[in-house]
Parts: structure tokens; sequence; C-alpha cells
């Protein structure tokens, strides 16, 4: 293991191989995937995003975020109860909190 003023040079930590055998990506794997998604749904609204992603990667976050869409539509929308999806989706659960003030302490 490096010490702490090798780390402070070189600002690569290397990471035991069993790191990458678990179930769980890696963080900074799920972000670059976060963002990638983002991006593809929306390239305008997300553009600032697509400074973060490597230049061979941002060309095929639409594609990356169509299979998402296409798999959350065969495997999970059959499971929904619409009606419930509905009402979920029009209730404003913020309107309580605006109408009522908080008490101050």
């Amino acid at each position: 293991m490096p010490d702490q003023e090798s780390l402070k040079k070189n600002l690569v930590v290397p990471l035991r191989l069993s790191a990458f055998g678990t179930d769980h990506s890696l963080p900074q794997e799920r972000f670059y995937n976060l963002i990638c998604l983002a991006y593809g749904a929306d390239r305008v609204g997300f553009a600032d995003f697509a400074n973060y992603l490597p230049p061979t990667r941002a060309p095929g976050c639409a594609f990356e975020y169509r299979i998402l869409v296409r798999a959350f539509e065969k495997e999970i929308t059959p499971h929904i109860d619409q009606e419930i999806a509905r009402r979920v989706l029009d209730t404003n659960w913020l309107q309580r909190l605006e109408s009522e003030p908080v008490s101050q302490k």
C-alpha cells in the first residue's frame, strides 16, 4: 500500500481486483452512467453534462437511454396499476408544505 506522500504526488489509487467483483458498480461508474442517461434523455437540458463525459461515451448516451426506457416499459410497466400511477403523478405532494407556514422555534 502506498504511503500518503506518494499518493499526493500520484493521484492514482490502486484498487484490489476484488473491488470489481461485487454486485454493485463503483461510485465512479454510477456517476458516469447517470450523467450519460440524463444527457441521453435530454441533450439540450443536460448539455453541460457532456463536459463530464469522455468524448467517446457521449454519442452513445441516447442509445443507452432508449435501452433503459424499453427495459422499463417491458419489465416494469406491465406490473404498475395505471390508475394509481396517474393519481400519484397528478398529486401535488408539496401543496401542504407550500400552504402551511413552517413554525419558527
